[in-house]
């Protein structure tokens, strides 16, 4: 079983961080990519520190770029990462081993859907499962920031033309995964030091870069839910 981890550069400046963690990880790893988006932060000196391979886009992909590269890489497993996730020593080894256990999609954050959270014109995560420690990996309607997954599920995601570019691909990917594939998604316990990742202390995933604080992000995440309701996606509140 061939595992590849891909890391996303835009224009956050944690690759290095993210490198040295990737360094330490207790899983042996066949492919590291780092996936880059334009030129907003030269690593040049990372390539002849770091062993990786280095995918420059001249143009920005999107979130969606560097799930269609996959394609192109000859492994089983893959593990996408936002620029903001520093993993602990253990969390490769985590998620690969629930995807497998579990014949799922695996995130390193969990969410319910949207549409059914949306209380008094607020929206509301119920179960969101962003923060803290987790004792047990939970079944969710689509993780984010860190995606473990079968390659085999990969055409499920570019199967279904994507209502927009601009955002949600995290929901596009696992409700495509499910609606077609029947493939579920969940957030990956994380119950020490060794096993956690900087998203379970939010610290780096709400600086300026942030795609939430973007105009009209949330309500177009909410047109992707109902986009995907309509052709055939039951949450799990709706189970």
């Amino acid at each position: 079983m061939k595992i590849a981890v891909i890391l996303t550069q835009y224009k956050r400046p944690y690759l290095k961080k993210q490198l040295e963690s990737i360094k330490s990880q207790t899983l042996q790893l066949h492919y590291l990519i780092v996936f880059q988006n334009e030129n907003h932060i030269n690593i040049e000196s990372l390539k002849q520190e770091y062993k990786f391979i280095h995918i420059q886009n001249e143009f920005n992909t999107k979130y969606f770029g560097r799930f269609a590269f996959c394609m192109n890489i000859p492994a089983d497993i893959f593990i996408v990462m936002d620029d903001d996730i520093i993993p602990g020593k253990k969390y490769l080894e985590n998620v690969v081993g629930e995807c497998v256990r579990l014949n799922g999609i695996i995130g390193g954050n969990g969410r319910i859907g949207y549409l059914n959270t949306k209380i008094n014109k607020e929206l509301h995560y119920k179960n969101a499962n962003d923060i803290g420690y987790r004792q047990h990996t939970k079944l969710v309607d689509f993780v984010g920031h860190c995606w473990t997954f079968k390659k085999d599920w990969l055409h499920y995601m570019f199967a279904v033309k994507p209502l927009t570019y601009e955002t949600g691909e995290d929901m596009h990917f696992c409700y495509a995964s499910k609606v077609l594939g029947g493939i579920s998604s969940y957030v990956a316990k994380q119950t020490n030091n060794d096993e956690v990742c900087d998203i379970t202390e939010n610290k780096l995933a709400i600086d300026e870069h942030a795609n939430f604080r973007r105009s009209g992000i949330t309500d177009l995440r909410i047109e992707i839910e109902k986009y995907w309701i309509n052709k055939g996606l039951k949450t799990i509140e709706n189970n």
